[in-house]
C-alpha cells in the first residue's frame, strides 16, 4: 500500500467511515503501511463494537505497544462491570511505557505512541475518570499528536469548557493547519458554540460530504443535518438525514437528529416513529430515555391525586 492509500484510509477513519475500513483488506505484515493500516481498522471495528472481529485481526505474536493497547481496549470493553480493572491498568502500564521510550514518537503514523494514548484515555473516559484522561493526552501541555488533541477537545466540550476546547484547537492549528481532523474539531466546536461558528462548521461538512467515500458515510453526513438543523434549515437537514439512513437504517445518530428535526417540524408522530427505532440499548439517547422515563415514574408514583372537593 502506498502513502496515498494510508493517507485515504486515514481520512476515511477521521470521518467516521467505520463499516468502509472494517471491511478494507489488510497489506501483507512485510509491508510498511501494515501497522498503521492494521490498527485504524481494528479501531473501526471496535467502534462498529465488533469486538470478536477485532480481536480476530490481532496477530498473537505481534507484542507491538499499540496492539497491545488495542488488545486491552477490546478486553476492556468487553469484560463484564468488576472485571474490567486488570484491562485498565495493563493500558497505564502501556502509557507509561511509550513516555518512556520518548512520549511523542511515531514509529508508523497512526501506529505509536499516541495511538497509544487516545486507546487508554478512551477508556478512562469510559470509566468517567475524566482527569486521568486529560492527564494521559497531555492537555495543557501543547501536544503535538492530533488525534490526543482531537480527544481533549472532545472530553472539555463534553463538560462545556469551549474555552479550554478552544485554548488546545488554537495551539495545534499552528502547527497541524493541513490536517482533516483539525478541520473535523474546528467544525465540533462551531456546532457547540454556536452563532457565526456554525456556518463554518456547516461548511466543513458540506465539503467533506462531498469528498471520495463520502457518498456511503452516514456519519458525515449526520453531521452535515446536524449542522442544517442548528442553523435552522429544517428541509435540507431532513435530506441529508435521509440520505444517511438509506445508507444505515439503524444509524442512531441519524435516528434521534431525525427524531429532533421532526419535532421541529411539528411531525409528531414521525419524531416518535424516528425514537422507536432506537432499539439499541447501548445508544446513549435510548439509555438516557429509559432513565429519565423509569425517575419519571419513580417521582409519579409518590403522588396521588385528591379526589377532595
Amino acid at each position: 500500500m502506498d502513502s496515498d492509500s494510508l493517507f485515504y484510509l486515514k481520512n476515511q477513519f477521521y470521518l467516521g467511515n467505520f463499516k468502509y475500513l472494517s471491511d478494507n483488506p489488510l497489506p501483507a505484515q512485510s509491508e510498511p503501511s501494515y501497522l498503521s493500516t492494521l490498527c485504524y481498522t481494528v479501531r473501526s471495528r471496535i467502534a462498529l463494537k465488533d469486538y470478536s472481529g477485532a480481536l480476530s485481526l490481532l496477530p498473537p505474536s505481534n507484542t507491538s505497544e499499540p496492539v497491545r493497547a488495542l488488545r486491552a481496549l477490546v478486553n476492556y470493553l468487553q469484560a463484564a462491570p468488576g472485571q474490567k480493572d486488570s484491562a485498565l491498568e495493563e493500558l497505564r502500564d502501556l502509557c507509561l511505557e511509550v513516555e518512556e521510550d520518548g512520549a511523542d514518537s511515531e514509529t508508523e503514523e497512526g501506529a505509536g505512541a499516541g495511538l497509544v494514548k487516545v486507546v487508554a484515555a478512551t477508556a478512562f473516559v469510559n470509566e468517567n475518570e475524566l482527569e486521568e484522561a486529560l492527564t494521559t493526552l497531555g492537555a495543557g501541555c501543547k501536544s503535538r499528536d492530533i488525534e490526543c488533541v482531537a480527544l481533549i477537545v472532545h472530553i472539555y466540550l463534553s463538560i462545556a469548557r469551549t474555552d479550554l476546547a478552544k485554548k488546545e484547537y488554537d495551539a495545534a492549528k499552528k502547527w497541524a493547519d493541513d490536517s482533516l481532523l483539525i478541520q473535523m474539531i474546528e467544525a465540533t466546536i462551531g456546532l457547540t458554540v454556536g452563532s457565526s461558528t456554525l456556518q463554518t462548521a456547516r461548511y466543513i461538512y458540506d465539503e467533506q460530504a462531498s469528498a471520495p467515500g463520502s457518498s456511503t458515510n452516514p456519519s458525515i453526513l449526520t453531521a452535515k443535518g446536524i449542522s442544517q438543523i442548528l442553523l435552522g434549515k429544517f428541509s435540507d437537514a431532513d435530506n441529508s438525514l435521509n440520505e444517511a439512513l438509506a445508507i444505515d437504517a439503524t444509524y442512531g445518530e441519524a435516528l434521534e437528529a431525525k427524531a429532533v428535526v421532526a419535532e421541529l417540524r411539528g411531525r409528531k408522530l414521525d419524531a416518535e416513529t424516528a425514537f422507536s427505532r432506537l432499539t439499541s440499548a447501548d445508544h446513549p439517547l435510548a439509555r438516557d430515555l429509559e432513565e429519565k422515563s423509569s425517575a419519571f415514574d419513580a417521582a409519579a408514583a409518590k403522588f396521588a391525586v385528591s379526589s377532595a372537593a
